[in-house]
């Protein structure tokens, strides 16, 4: 069974040679080398409005380095709070 067509191609109409595709929306020509890279971040960047393939804001992201290596207690530092919570409560 062959892959379905990328939902890209609702943007793009292919050239009878098939080495470009023209977008419907701006008339821009974009060069094809064997798959739909170009036509996605040709959309992704010229036409946002239009890309279905946003990741939804619920979606949970990568961790920057800052937060990575961001300073954390040391598991005696943690150890001894833990201790001293426990003196002041008793």
């Amino acid at each position: 069974m062959p892959p379905l067509p990328s939902e890209v191609w609702k943007h793009f109409r292919k050239s009878a040679d098939k080495s470009t595709a023209s977008c419907l929306l701006c008339s821009a020509t974009i060069q094809l080398h064997g798959g739909t890279s170009n036509l996605r971040n040709h959309i992704k960047f010229k036409h946002p409005s239009a890309d279905n393939n946003k990741a939804s804001p619920d979606v949970a992201k990568q961790q920057t380095l800052h937060q990575v290596f961001a300073p954390r207690p040391s598991s005696s530092e943690t150890i001894n709070q833990a201790l001293a919570n426990f003196v002041v409560q008793a």
